[in-house]
C-alpha cells in the first residue's frame, strides 16, 4: 500500500462521512478507512491519532457546514424575521436528511463530552445564528414574553425531534407514503408560523385550560 495518498486528511473525513452514513459512527474505524482508501494502516495517523480524534475534526466540519446551510436559508427568505426563523427550521431538518453523517456527529454524546476547542467554537458560531434569529423573531411577535432561551430549545427540540423521526425507518414505514417535504413544512408552521406568530403558544394556552 502507498503511504502518501494525496490529500490524505481530506480523504479520510470524506471517506468516512460515507461510512458513518451507511454504517453508523460505531462502525467506523481507521484502519479500515486505510484499506478503503489503498494507503497504510499507520498513514491516517500522520493526521488523526485515533478515532475520536478524526470523529471531532468531522463534527467541527458538520457544526460550520450546518451553520452555513441553516444561515443560506435565513438569507433566501428574506428580510421578515418570522420567516427567516422558519427557514432555520426546516433547512435544520433537511440538512439531517441530506448530509446524515454530519448531522450524526453533531448528535454523538462522547464527541460532545471531549470537544475541543475548534468544535466549541463551530457548535457556538452554528448556535449565535440560531439565537439571534429567535430574538429577532421574538421582536416580531412569536413567543413574547418567553425568554429567549425557552423559545430556542423549544424549536429545537421539535427539529431534532423531526429530523429524528424522518430517519427511522420504523417510523417511515409505519406512516406509509407520506411527503417529506410537505410534514417538514407543516412541523415547522406548528413552531413558528408567520402568519399566526403566536400559534405556539396559544396551544399550549388551550391545553392547559382543557386540564384545568
Amino acid at each position: 500500500m502507498n503511504y502518501h495518498h494525496g490529500n490524505l486528511r481530506r480523504e479520510l473525513l470524506d471517506r468516512a462521512a460515507q461510512v458513518i452514513a451507511k454504517q453508523g459512527i460505531e462502525n467506523l474505524s481507521l484502519r479500515a478507512l486505510a484499506q478503503d482508501l489503498g494507503v497504510s494502516h499507520g498513514a491516517p495517523a500522520r493526521h488523526f491519532k485515533d478515532k475520536h480524534d478524526l470523529l471531532r475534526a468531522l463534527a467541527t466540519e458538520a457544526h460550520n457546514r450546518l451553520a452555513d446551510y441553516v444561515f443560506a436559508a435565513a438569507e433566501a427568505a428574506g428580510p421578515d424575521p418570522l420567516e427567516r426563523y422558519a427557514a432555520l427550521g426546516r433547512a435544520f431538518v433537511r440538512f439531517s436528511l441530506e448530509y446524515p453523517a454530519y448531522y450524526q456527529t453533531t448528535r454523538h454524546p462522547d464527541l460532545a463530552a471531549h470537544a475541543d476547542r475548534e468544535l466549541r467554537a463551530a457548535y457556538r458560531r452554528r448556535m449565535d445564528i440560531t439565537v439571534e434569529a429567535a430574538r429577532k423573531a421574538q421582536a416580531a411577535g412569536w413567543l413574547e414574553g418567553e425568554t429567549v432561551e425557552d423559545a430556542v430549545t423549544f424549536s429545537l427540540a421539535a427539529v431534532r425531534g423531526v429530523a429524528a423521526l424522518l430517519s427511522d425507518p420504523l417510523y417511515l414505514r409505519s406512516m406509509g407514503s407520506i411527503d417529506r417535504e410537505a410534514l417538514v413544512e407543516r412541523m415547522v408552521r406548528l413552531i413558528i408560523d408567520p402568519a399566526d406568530p403566536q400559534t405556539a403558544r396559544s396551544t399550549r394556552k388551550k391545553q392547559r385550560n382543557k386540564r384545568v
